[in-house]
């Protein structure tokens, strides 16, 4: 770890990141600073004509250990910044102390910056600008292609504990039909009303395999009704009038808050049930807790 030229409080702001595991460098701190990411440390008189000295505070430990931990060699700074935000308000790894907020004007640029490149959100603005069948059999293929690289689901946690639990013996790849569900998904939302069938749609979903005993009749009769009533055409027409790349610009603190806690929470019941999968020894509260998201839908 290089500390040339570093003031004393960067000197101990580096022996504490080393203490936690973290090899920081003096320039890597500057950097961060640049960007506006971590604080530059205040300053303290040291009174009669003494001058002053800089001081490290406890919040800029807890920063640069987030920064520490979220970046990487050839790692965008938007990036790391997303995940910071995420850890927000959370004690990080080594300390008590929660994880200080980001800028909050950086992050919702990040944010923005996330959207505008990601696959799905491209694909669903090239739906929006098809206007033939030779533009939707492109915006098909390329999503195909692009799905194709994308990791395939990894199986119902329930059927895969049945799974292990029986020697491995019934263990089979999951099918892939969510990718698909999730082109027609796509499609449903980008392009114009008609151009893709609910049944279509509904038996991409039925058959990821992800849901295990889905009615998939009563799901296509849901669908037909929705088209019946007016429901299925004013809901599409709501989502494809949406501009998330907008609504990211003009997120509030608040709101991006809230998204977040919900993140946080999916995140936590998700990993309930993978751990229940990989065979974490149950108990009667994680059954009950399994219990209650169930009631709230299907995972």
């Amino acid at each position: 770890m290089t500390r040339t030229n570093a003031s004393p409080a960067d000197q101990e702001l580096l022996a504490l990141l080393n203490a936690r595991g973290l090899a920081v460098s003096a320039p890597q701190l500057e950097r961060w600073r640049r960007v506006g990411l971590l604080p530059r440390h205040a300053r303290q008189a040291l009174g009669r004509g003494r001058g002053s000295k800089s001081v490290l505070e406890p919040c800029t430990v807890e920063i640069a250990d987030v920064l520490a931990r979220s970046s990487g060699q050839g790692k965008d700074l938007r990036a790391t910044l997303l995940i910071w935000y995420m850890r927000a308000g959370t004690p990080a790894v080594h300390s008590r102390e929660p994880v200080p907020e980001p800028p909050f004007e950086a992050v919702r640029d990040a944010l923005v910056w996330a959207l505008r490149r990601s696959p799905v959100q491209r694909l669903i603005e090239q739906a929006r600008k098809a206007r033939d069948d030779v533009d939707t059999d492109t915006l098909y293929a390329d999503a195909d292609r692009l799905l194709a690289r994308m990791p395939g689901p990894l199986g119902h946690p329930g059927r895969m504990r049945e799974a292990l639990l029986d020697d491995g013996q019934d263990i089979q790849p999951p099918p892939r039909g969510g990718q698909r569900g999730l082109v027609h998904l796509i499609a449903l939302v980008g392009l114009t009303p008609g151009e893709v069938a609910a049944e279509v749609f509904v038996e991409a979903i039925a058959g990821s395999g992800l849901i295990p005993g889905l009615d998939r009749e009563a799901l296509v009769a849901a669908f037909e009704e929705a088209e019946r009533d007016g429901t299925m055409a004013h809901s599409l027409h709501e989502a494809r009038q949406r501009d998330a790349v907008a609504e990211a610009r003009a997120v509030s603190p608040e709101r991006l808050a809230r998204a977040r806690e919900v993140t946080r929470t999916l995140g936590f019941c998700g990993s309930i049930y993978l751990m229940h999968g990989m065979l974490l020894p149950d108990t009667p509260g994680q059954q009950a807790i399994r219990a209650r998201i169930d009631d709230l839908g299907p995972v």
